[in-house]
């Protein structure tokens, strides 16, 4: 059994379950979860604002580095498309010599027209084939490949 720290990331398309699942992980583990869609949080409201996004990633990451840094066990739940979305995490998992595990429930087997109706923050389904339609099925291996978010690359 490992002893050490362990960072967790959860990924899946909007409606797939990934929130369930960090849940019941968090449950059974004790890890803090933290997810980009918390800074959208305000007085139990979810008010999403796409221009807040950069931000929203970077509480998000700053919420699991604090947790790491204190030795405590961290689930991160974002949709995590594409691999240089999962660096900041990678290197934090490096940095804190945490072991890093990648949860993957992408659809839940269900359509784009499904997820859209059953996600809670509204995403449109035209929205979500998008995400379908980016995804990387081996986040790490198309994280090592490309590490670098678009607008940082040359």
């Amino acid at each position: 059994m490992y002893k050490g720290t362990v960072l967790t990331i959860i990924r899946g398309l909007p409606g797939s379950g990934k929130t369930t699942k960090a849940r019941k992980a968090q449950e059974r583990f004790g890890a803090a979860l933290v997810s980009a869609d918390d800074y959208f949080e305000r007085d139990g409201e979810y008010r999403f604002n796409p221009a807040q996004l950069p931000a929203a990633h970077a509480a998000c990451q700053a919420e699991a580095r604090r947790f790491l840094a204190s030795g405590r066990d961290v689930i991160v739940h974002n949709t995590f498309t594409q691999g240089w979305e999962a660096t900041p995490y990678v290197n934090m998992a490096r940095e804190f010599d945490a072991a890093l595990c990648v949860v993957e429930v992408f659809d839940g087997g269900l359509d784009d027209a499904a997820l859209a109706a059953r996600n809670v923050h509204g995403v449109p389904q035209a929205s979500i084939a998008a995400m379908r339609a980016r995804w990387d099925n081996d986040l790490l291996a198309a994280q090592q490949q490309q590490p670098l978010a678009p607008w940082e690359r040359a």
